[in-house]
């Protein structure tokens, strides 16, 4: 699957504008971006189930790895996004070599840190301290998680879930790794865009970085299928969209989507008018797309 990236014209139309609306008026277009992306291919996707002989039970980590794990994933590590990018594959390996489902979402993590890195490293972005820094803030939001749960301190309560879901043989590992995706991309991203100080002249960048992680989902695609037996393809294509539209626009609607729908959130919590009403609804969203996963999961989508 090649790279589909929408014509930068998009960023000074109608998503250009995007900035502009208010919270109240684009609260259920939210709701639909966001949740839609997932749950549309939950409903709609014939995705492959895990292969023959695959586990989706954890193994007991070794102290060694668990103690490598809470080194790699502690914030002195990772100041910086190349730190970040190193660490998050490094732990991708470590639990992929146990054959620990914890490390599902550390799969699809570690392709977008790379092209994120080689993006920044190419000057892609108008401004490109702040592209680093809200890539910073973001990783060190799931590197915070990990880090809290292989050394028992307070994990956050959607990261909670994702690390069960890893211990219960009831799901698999394309569960677990949307999981991690949908905790991520609906409530650690929007707090990410307020801690860097996001403001709307900023769209176009962020819009733009939407357009260019289309390029590592055949990565992604690859590494979950290799490390845990489960085929992701449709999770970004669609069965349904992707037959009409193509499978590389589908990916690129999705990652957009989801990243759109992150940006209203974000600048719904930056104003102190919106912000009580922002956090519920993106809870909101999240628990309606982990309803509509767990369908999926239970009828072997995943």
């Amino acid at each position: 699957m090649s790279h589909f990236g929408l014509n930068r014209t998009l960023r000074t139309s109608k998503f250009a504008a995007m900035p502009k609306t208010t919270i109240a008026g684009t609260t259920v277009r939210r709701a639909m971006i966001a949740v839609g992306a997932l749950a549309m291919v939950a409903f709609t996707a014939p995705v492959a189930h895990a292969t023959s002989g695959t586990t989706t039970c954890r193994p007991t980590l070794p102290t060694a790895e668990r103690q490598h794990i809470a080194d790699l994933s502690a914030p002195l590590a990772n100041r910086t996004l190349t730190e970040a990018r190193d660490n998050v594959h490094e732990i991708a390996s470590i639990w992929a070599g146990q054959g620990d489902p914890r490390g599902a979402f550390a799969d699809v993590y570690a392709p977008i840190l790379d092209v994120t890195l080689r993006s920044i490293a190419q000057h892609a972005y108008q401004e490109t301290p702040w592209a680093e820094r809200l890539a910073v803030n973001f990783v060190n939001r799931y590197l915070e998680a990990v880090n809290a749960h292989v050394t028992g301190g307070e994990v956050p309560r959607a990261w909670q879930q994702h690390f069960q879901f890893a211990t219960d043989c009831r799901h698999s590992g394309g569960r677990v790794a949307t999981s991690g995706m949908n905790s991520h991309l609906i409530l650690d991203l929007p707090a990410a865009i307020v801690a860097v100080h996001t403001d709307a002249d900023q769209w176009a960048d962020f819009n733009h970085y939407g357009e260019i992680l289309g390029s590592a989902t055949p990565d992604i695609i690859a590494s979950i299928k290799e490390d845990y037996g489960t085929d992701l393809t449709e999770l970004f294509t669609a069965s349904i969209v992707g037959d009409a539209i193509g499978e590389q626009r589908a990916t690129g609607l999705f990652f957009q989507s989801v990243r759109a729908a992150a940006w209203v959130s974000g600048r719904g919590l930056s104003n102190p008018v919106t912000k009580t009403a922002t956090y519920g609804s993106m809870w909101a969203e999240w628990a309606t797309a982990e309803a509509a996963l767990d369908t999926s999961d239970a009828v072997g989508l995943f």
